[in-house]
């Protein structure tokens, strides 16, 4: 079996079913073509809460998954140093390293 690859991603309320799809797809087909299984996709609803976020450190730990997939990192926080904090998080935390989609 491939190595687990979870998703995040926000997903505000002016965001249309199919901007959310698509973003899903791209997720995925980035698991495919770097040979990982994308697992569950964990979804920020309302702005800035972490619910989602404190999920998906929780699911990385349980399953000791060490890949996160993001559509950009402006998904994790809107300034650069909460994202780099958030990135810190998640390595410090559960070992994991993140990849952005519009970085890679």
């Amino acid at each position: 079996m491939n190595p687990l690859i979870f998703g995040y991603m926000r997903v505000p309320p002016d965001m249309s079913d199919d901007e959310a799809k698509r973003k899903e797809h791209d997720m995925e087909a980035y698991a495919q073509a770097e040979g990982l299984t994308l697992g569950t996709v964990f979804h920020e609803l309302l702005p800035n809460q972490r619910s989602a976020f404190d999920e998906l450190v929780a699911a990385l730990r349980r399953a000791e998954s060490h890949h996160v997939v993001v559509p950009s990192y402006r998904d994790l926080a809107l300034t650069e140093r909460l994202q780099n904090a958030l990135l810190l998080q998640i390595e410090l935390q559960t070992g994991a390293t993140v990849v952005a989609l519009d970085e890679s």
